[in-house]
Order: structure tokens, then C-alpha cells, then sequence
């Protein structure tokens, strides 16, 4: 704590995942102009049409679909230095293990869960 009583940062607070410094006010303005991002569209529209053939053409290939789209983020969050804002959470080994894991687990449950018939 400082004299003043607020606690005082750690010094891995002040960078990013990628060892850069971190500017508060890039930060603040990254988060105003978030509607202006392209990849957080995309995802959107990604699982917009996840969904969406998920309804038409059945759950699997819905499912089947959007680990698909998984497996693609995680090979850009892997290849593409800095990467698409939405993708950027944690570490980079922390990223795409996370995104090819969710992939996996979405893709095989899609295959042995049974198709609920009405």
C-alpha cells in the first residue's frame, strides 16, 4: 500500500500478456470503440450461424460447425501476432489450448450425444 492508502500495482500489472507496457488510455479507448471491431462481428456472426443451422439442418451440424469456427480461432490466435481483438484473453499458449480444447470437446459431444427427435 502507498501513504495515501491505494494500493500500489504490481510490476507484472503494468504489461500485457505479450510483455508490452500497458497505456490506461488505450485501454479506455479500445473498450469505447469495442462496436467498431470487426472480429467481435464475426464471432457474432459465427454463432449466429452456428445457430441458425443448428435449427435447419439439426444439432450436430450446428455443433459440428461451430467447433469448426473454433478450430479456425484457435489457428489464428496461434499464427497471427497480437491477433483479433476478441480473441486476445490470456497468454497465447493459454488462447488457443483453451479455444482447441472447447473445439474438441464440441465436435466429439456433437457426434455421441443422441439427436432428440420430437
Amino acid at each position: 500500500m502507498s501513504q495515501d492508502g491505494a494500493a500500489t500495482p504490481l510490476p507484472e500489472d503494468r504489461f500485457d500478456s505479450e510483455g508490452r507496457p500497458l497505456d490506461p488510455r488505450a485501454i479506455a479507448r479500445a473498450s469505447l470503440a469495442a462496436d467498431r471491431n470487426w472480429s467481435l462481428w464475426v464471432i457474432l456472426g459465427a454463432v449466429l450461424g452456428s445457430v441458425g443451422l443448428a435449427l435447419l439442418a439439426g444439432t450436430s451440424v450446428g455443433a459440428l460447425a461451430l467447433a469448426a469456427f473454433l478450430v479456425c480461432c484457435a489457428v489464428v490466435r496461434g499464427v497471427v501476432r497480437g491477433g483479433p481483438a476478441a480473441l486476445v484473453v490470456r497468454s497465447r499458449v493459454t488462447d488457443v489450448t483453451v479455444l482447441a480444447g472447447l473445439a474438441l470437446a464440441i465436435g466429439v459431444l456433437s457426434q455421441i450425444v443422441p439427436t432428440i427427435v420430437r
